[in-house]
């Protein structure tokens, strides 16, 4: 019996992989080995639901706010659908959505 709540698992989409790879190679180490563990572990913590058209998702922010990471949860998984800079992020996440 566990004891406390469900781990989540987390995935990255194909389109939030080739998000990664455009930044720069300090970025991406931060993003998988800081951020993404953090939202695993809390996907509550450090982010705020979105409205509109990408009701249902989430936006993460870590320290260095000028990116994000976006993402929904469904039961225990998480899939991150966009990874980015604050600029242009929700247009651009707007559009994968259509």
């Amino acid at each position: 019996m566990s004891m406390g709540p469900e781990a989540y698992q987390l995935e990255v989409s194909p389109a939030a992989k080739r998000d990664l790879k455009k930044l720069p190679a300090t970025i991406q180490e931060e993003v998988v080995f800081k951020h993404l563990p953090a939202i695993m572990q809390e996907p509550f913590k450090n982010s705020q639901p979105l409205l509109g058209v990408l009701k249902g998702e989430r936006s993460y922010f870590g320290r260095k706010p000028e990116y994000r990471i976006i993402y929904f949860i469904e039961n225990t998984m998480i899939t991150v659908t966009i990874i980015g800079t604050r600029e242009n992020i929700y247009n651009r996440a707007r559009r994968r959505k259509k």
